[in-house]
């Protein structure tokens, strides 16, 4: 097993740089791993991950659905957890699944919402 920090930091830089079938993986081997507070939180992520695949793979429906997942589990936790803007993710998650249901009517929204993916933004408690 690797080192669950190094993972963790993998599996973010999947997540920002669009590899998200990568990080949906890594994400993965660390909830599936955790036994304390953070498996609903690697879970979460795991979805979002999944959420983001299915939206680059143009499966809108796929994307609401897990996406919503995600935002549900990572709702549980503070603003910011394991250093991550958990509130943010939320916040630009629900942007897009907003963009998703609107892109269902005009489907030559999807371009636009791909690139517009949020990243995981890091930061601490002040």
């Amino acid at each position: 097993m690797h080192n669950v920090e190094e993972l963790y930091l993998k599996a973010i830089d999947y997540f920002n740089n669009g590899y998200f079938f990568e990080a949906h993986d890594t994400f993965e081997e660390l909830w599936m791993d955790d036994r304390d507070e953070a498996k609903r939180f690697y879970q979460g992520l795991v979805q979002l991950s999944t959420g983001f695949y299915h939206l680059v793979m143009q499966n809108l429906k796929g994307a609401e659905s897990q996406l919503s997942k995600g935002i549900q589990k990572l709702s549980n936790y503070p603003s910011v957890y394991k250093e991550i803007l958990v509130s943010e993710i939320i916040r630009q998650a629900e942007i897009c699944i907003e963009q998703i249901q609107q892109a269902k009517t005009d489907s030559t929204r999807i371009a636009e919402i791909v690139k517009a993916i949020p990243k995981l933004k890091r930061g601490v408690l002040n």
